[in-house]
């Protein structure tokens, strides 16, 4: 009887295994369940952000760009500075780099050259006249129709030089020189002279100048080339400076009668045409006492070559400066004065090498016709500043 109530026990005893397992093995789908997984995890709730809608683009994210390398301003007066994508420059764009470049300011330097008065201005005033032309003693027909006579040495001028370059086109040029003016000894007659007393107004004339020149000069040239290391130009200018003249003009009288005087003998019809008196033994000076200032104790036995007829004594190219002083009147001409102004006119190129040195030529006129040239050193760079630069000034 125990025993067939036992099963019965058991199916409803509480702890019963079997029920147990079924219940934790099939947990409930129902939310309300507390033993359903949804129960135990609460479900998505919504954020502040909004997503966009499926039909915007949405645009990629901004890329950081790569690291550049520094590139550095060329300091000012750099040619990259005025020409920064390296393009060949037109003469105009040249010119312009040329005035806002970094330059040597000063420069010192030594001229030199020759100096010509030439024979067709001495004829306006003179019949008759000697010339120093740099061409040996060669006389063409153009000059002997011009009184010509005798032509022989050659003039120069030298002189050092400061060259203040305001800009790279104007330079301001101080000089200190010495100039030489001489002329072969000639017989000069003045124009119209001979009319008036023949070929006796003519006057053995010495030409013996020496001018220290002190000037200043404003010189102006276009840079037909601007390169890195050779500049080029062309132009012209002027100056202004006084001339300290040492030596001097002294002159002579042929004498009344002319005649010529050779080897001790008296050729009485030599001297009759001007062509004659290119030759001073055929138109010789001598002693005149009728002339001004003439010695009243004339001794002809003081002459170099005693001789009564008062003949001085004369070879090819002079005569005896001492027996012309014993006739008392040879003089010093008082028309040139001890100073003189100087007016220069000049045209000049100029080539510079790596804006150091210097090769100038120039030719013009100041007391003569002029051309040479001069060397000079450059130094002292600084920047021009003949227009300004950065902002403008506040009002």
């Amino acid at each position: 009887m125990l025993a067939g109530m036992l099963p019965g026990v058991v199916q409803a005893h509480p702890l019963d295994p079997p029920a147990l397992a079924l219940r934790t093995a099939e947990p409930s789908d129902d939310p309300t369940d507390p033993t359903s997984p949804a129960a135990e995890e609460p479900p998505f709730q919504p954020t502040s952000s909004k997503a966009p809608d499926s039909a915007t683009t949405v645009p990629p994210p901004a890329e950081t760009p790569a690291p550049q390398p520094e590139v550095k301003e060329p300091p000012p007066g750099d040619p990259a500075a005025d020409n920064p994508d390296g393009k060949p420059l037109s003469l105009h764009e040249e010119r312009g780099h040329a005035r806002t470049s970094a330059f040597n300011r000063h420069g010192i330097g030594v001229r030199g050259g020759i100096t010509v008065v030439p024979t067709w201005i001495l004829a306006r005033y003179l019949d008759t006249h000697g010339n120093a032309l740099c061409r040996g003693e060669s006389i063409g027909n153009f000059a002997a129709t011009r009184g010509l006579l005798r032509t022989k040495g050659c003039n120069f001028y030298t002189a050092l030089e400061y060259v203040y370059r305001q800009s790279r086109i104007l330079d301001i040029v101080g000089v200190a020189g010495y100039q030489r003016l001489h002329t072969p000894d000639a017989l000069w007659l003045d124009k119209g002279q001979a009319a008036i007393n023949g070929l006796g107004g003519a006057d053995y004339t010495e030409v013996k100048m020496d001018i220290l020149v002190i000037e200043a000069d404003f010189i102006a040239r276009a840079p037909i080339v601007v390169r890195d290391n050779v500049e080029f130009g062309i132009g012209g200018g002027g100056g202004l400076g006084l001339g300290v003249v040492f030596g001097g003009v002294w002159q002579t009288a042929l004498g009344d009668g002319p005649a010529g005087f050779k080897n001790g003998t008296e050729s009485a019809n030599s001297c009759q045409t001007t062509a004659d008196l290119a030759d001073f033994n055929r138109c010789t000076p001598r002693f005149d006492p009728t002339e001004t200032n003439a010695d009243p104790n004339f001794d002809p036995n003081n002459l170099s070559h005693p001789n009564p007829q008062g003949y001085a004594t004369c070879g090819a190219d002079h005569c005896n400066i001492h027996d012309l002083n014993l006739f008392g009147y040879r003089k010093k001409n008082g028309d040139v004065p001890p100073v003189i102004p100087i007016v220069n006119l000049a045209l000049s190129a100029r080539l510079i090498i790596k804006d150091v040195f210097g090769i100038t030529l120039t030719g013009g006129w100041n007391t003569g016709f002029y051309f040479g040239g001069s060397l000079n050193y450059f130094f002292g760079k600084s920047f021009q500043t003949d227009r300004p630069t950065g902002p403008a000034p506040s009002k």
